[in-house]
């Protein structure tokens, strides 16, 4: 069996990764997934906020 080298590095994805327009497989980091954890945090917090300030005092 004769295998040929190549010049790409590979890169293993566990099965995460995003493709993009071109067909390019971008891996998930662990800074992509904290980072729309925490995006995620900020939107619900918002929401919770804009919620509260709607309401009458009582």
């Amino acid at each position: 069996m004769n295998k040929e080298k190549t010049n790409k590095q590979t890169t293993d994805f566990h099965g995460a990764a995003l493709i993009d327009e071109d067909g390019n497989e971008i891996p998930i980091t662990e800074d992509m997934v904290q980072n729309a954890c925490h995006n995620l945090e900020e939107d619900e917090l918002e929401k919770a906020v804009n919620s509260n300030s709607g309401q009458k005092k009582q």
